[in-house]
């Protein structure tokens, strides 16, 4: 059976999708919406099938086109934050098995809209979050992984994660929205290393002790940070008392590192080395873990498998046939907390512009220190 798809929105999400797609016959891309008039998008409609009585232009601040339901088995909602919680509940009375990008919402009463909705109207089987290094192969592999070393090496003291990003167009092209709260800002962004303290280290519960922020570039913005370093408590049976931990964050770093440090009782530590999307799809290579101590390496694998498009489109069929996928409304919920809280404290944070200090916070995520 075959299910087409309408995706709100053409950008690199949903490339992402596209990139699992086009390897399965099972989900048709049949419709596309837009803010942009068809002939900035005409090319690229035509090399993924769409012809112009298929392409439908929206009013960015008005629901989607109705007429763009017609036909649709699943919609994917991969345009600017803010619109989604809107869109979603849309897409869900239309009948619609709704995917949805990153978050339903930018703030803790847009997203809780969206949720209660999902609950009162028995829609969990109908609404999916797309949060993709749930999909990543190191985070999948390191329940199993963990289970072992700590075993041997104890309980985790500590977890230090670093994703930082080098200066890119894109991002620039993005700043007006990707970095304002009115989308959810930065740490919504980068809610990944969440996602990996979540499933992969079990975690049952983080929270937020203390925050830095920082001002990168200012090519980007100036009065948003485009750095974060966030001070965490995370509790779980994997942990021992008191574990704490660094998550930092930041675009237009000259550094680019996307790395998880994970501290053991017995002074071992397992690291995470992760590609993004593009490397991925175009190396093969799925990042790798080494086990350390005493500056010894102890083991290290690189495993390979489906990479995150291939994981995510096959969810999406799981859901699409009545079958169990995804991660449920309690964890998502659960996942989603830090969110709030750091929007509860950021305000009150002096943003930091000094060199010196950006200097530090730099070196501090490079050598994945707590």
């Amino acid at each position: 059976m075959s299910y087409n798809l309408g995706a709100v929105g053409f950008g690199h999400w949903f490339e992402r999708l596209y990139a699992g797609m086009v390897k399965t016959d099972q989900i048709k891309l049949a419709k596309v919406v837009g803010v942009s008039d068809l002939s900035s998008k005409s090319e690229r409609l035509r090399l993924v099938g769409i012809n112009k009585d298929n392409y439908y232009k929206m009013d960015p601040e008005g629901p989607l086109p109705k007429d763009f339901f017609n036909g649709l088995d699943i919609v994917h909602v991969s345009d600017p934050n803010k619109y989604h919680a809107t869109q979603t509940i849309q897409s869900l009375k239309e009948g619609k098995l709704t995917i949805t990008e990153k978050t339903w919402g930018v703030n803790k009463q847009e997203f809780y809209s969206v949720v209660d909705f999902i609950k009162q109207n028995n829609l969990e089987n109908k609404a999916y979050l797309h949060l993709h290094y749930l999909h990543k192969l190191l985070t999948i592999e390191l329940d199993k992984v963990l289970e072992g070393f700590i075993k041997d090496y104890g309980k985790i003291t500590g977890v230090s994660a670093t994703f930082f990003e080098p200066f890119r167009e894109e991002d620039v092209r993005r700043s007006a929205w990707l970095f304002s709260m009115e989308s959810g800002g930065l740490f919504m962004d980068w809610i990944h290393p969440f996602e990996i303290i979540y499933r992969g280290m079990r975690a049952d519960s983080v929270s937020i002790k203390k925050l830095n922020l920082f001002l990168m570039n200012e090519a980007y913005d100036k009065k948003n940070p485009t750095g974060i370093e966030a001070v965490i408590e995370v509790k779980g049976e994997r942990f021992s008392e008191n574990a704490r931990g660094t998550v930092r964050i930041a675009k237009g770093a000259a550094v680019d590192k996307k790395a998880v440090r994970i501290y053991l009782e017995s002074g071992a530590y397992l690291e995470l080395v992760y590609l993004d999307s593009d490397r991925e799809a175009s190396t093969g290579m799925r990042g790798c873990w080494t086990l350390m101590k005493n500056g010894i390496e102890l083991n290290t694998q690189c495993p390979r498998g489906m990479n995150t498009s291939e994981f995510f489109v096959e969810d999406i069929i799981k859901k699409a046939k009545g079958e169990e996928s995804g991660f449920g409304l309690s964890f998502i919920e659960k996942l989603f907390e830090t969110q709030w809280q750091y929007q509860d404290l950021y305000k009150s944070i002096e943003l930091n512009k000094d060199k010196k200090a950006v200097s530090e916070f730099i070196a501090r995520g490079t050598s994945l220190v707590i």
